[in-house]
């Protein structure tokens, strides 16, 4: 059974920052947020695994959750693809679930929360700016564009 590598920077200040986040959170829009964070990288893992058939390998520092990207070479086309699964899966969650509320369901605190947290994570990562998936999304559609190939190294090294 393949592995899942997790690499974590700073163990023990990352659980305090987040230990102090969620006692601080009262309204419980913290845990949604990591919650949808979460979602947008099961999204790219997902992706990942559908394309090189295998585990990524995951590290966790306090700016978030990142797929490592070191070592692995996609053509533009695959990696357009990782990048946007996870705005894709955030996007897709947040229509979802204002589909949902409007059946029987009815809106809710928690519908409502759900689905604008996962369209202000989606929407956020799409921005082009170094570090996010619409910056690496942006140079791979200027690859795909001009008809250039990936090069190992010329990649940025997370997701």
């Amino acid at each position: 059974m393949p592995e899942l590598h997790l690499r974590v920077k700073t163990p023990c200040g990352l659980l305090f920052f987040y230990t102090l986040l969620l006692a601080a959170d009262s309204t419980g829009v913290l845990r949604l947020g990591l919650l949808c964070a979460l979602l947008h990288e099961c999204g790219h893992i997902a992706v990942f695994v559908a394309l090189e058939h295998r585990l990524p390998a995951l590290e966790a520092s306090f700016s978030g959750l990142c797929l490592s990207m070191r070592g692995v070479l996609l053509s533009p086309g695959r990696e357009l693809l990782l990048a946007a699964a996870g705005p894709g899966v955030n996007l897709g969650l947040a229509a979802a679930a204002l589909l949902w509320m409007e059946g029987p369901a009815g809106y809710g605190y928690f519908g409502l929360w759900f689905a604008c947290t996962n369209l202000l994570v989606g929407g956020f990562n799409l921005l082009p700016v170094p570090g996010l998936d619409g910056w690496r999304m942006a140079g791979c559609l200027r690859l795909l564009l001009s008809g250039g190939v990936a090069r190992r190294g010329k990649a940025a090294p997370y997701i």
